[in-house]
């Protein structure tokens, strides 16, 4: 399988039905705003805390349809790095344009579905699947979006991820991260991640970012409370999942 049919597999049917809809899927400037979408895919390594141990944790494999519903050429894996170089890579075809609004915008957004950091995800302690972080997102990804904002960031740098459906909203070296997850039917329904009752987030209006979403629970948390990915204790929460209290 060729990376042209891989590509064209991937995104042709999603591209031809948002253009008869009217959406664009290219960066663009609108009304002098910049907005880039990113490619990326996650990778194992992407998790750098320290892993729980002592509970048995399900398999990538069991617990990620990934694994099971996509398949890949021979030479990309979701086992390694090859995936998420693989997209990252396919950010370079727009790499003209992000120039051009690079340096005819002072605000703009750039966003991804996987996620840039894992210091936007809760610690593995906290979560019903601790091994979450090795798969929700990719450094290339990271190193894109600092590529387009700036290594130092600005107050007009902002990207929005999406995947984990956590609630997030906090500035981490000068870009302001956001993810405001409608998230799943029975997520909605046990009122998780925001509620039955939200609808999409405005991140931007008349020229200005907008004010942080709130409430935000988990960046509201570490906000007031330092990341300790060292503590390997399981939050009560987790701990009454695995039937250990």
């Amino acid at each position: 399988m060729s990376s042209m049919y891989l590509e064209t597999m991937i995104f042709g049917v999603v591209g031809r039905e948002m253009i008869q809809l009217g959406v664009e899927t290219n960066a663009v400037v609108i009304d002098g705003l910049g907005i880039v979408p990113l490619f990326s895919w996650y990778h194992e390594s992407f998790d750098r805390e320290e892993d729980i141990t002592g509970i048995r944790i399900p398999s990538l494999d069991m617990a990620c349809k990934d694994f099971r519903a996509c398949k890949w050429p021979g030479n990309l894996s979701n086992r390694d790095s090859s995936l998420a170089l693989y997209f990252d890579a396919m950010n370079e075809n727009n790499q003209d344009t992000v120039k051009q609004i690079q340096s005819t915008c002072s605000q703009i957004i750039t966003f991804s579905h996987f996620v840039p950091r894992q210091e936007l995800c809760p610690e593995k302690r906290m979560l019903f699947y601790p091994n979450l972080p090795k798969i929700i997102g990719s450094d290339w990804l990271e190193d894109r979006i600092r590529s387009i904002h700036g290594i130092e960031g600005s107050s007009f740098a902002c990207h929005v991820f999406g995947h984990t459906h956590f609630c997030w909203d906090a500035i981490v070296d000068g870009i302001r991260y956001v993810q405001a997850p409608l998230a799943y039917p029975r997520e909605r329904r046990r009122r998780m991640n925001g509620g039955e009752t939200w609808l999409p987030f405005c991140i931007y209006s008349d020229g200005d970012f907008s004010g942080r979403i709130s409430p935000c629970y988990w960046s509201d948390y570490y906000a007031a409370n330092p990341r300790t990915p060292h503590n390997t204790q399981l939050a009560p929460w987790v701990a009454r999942f695995y039937n250990l209290v």
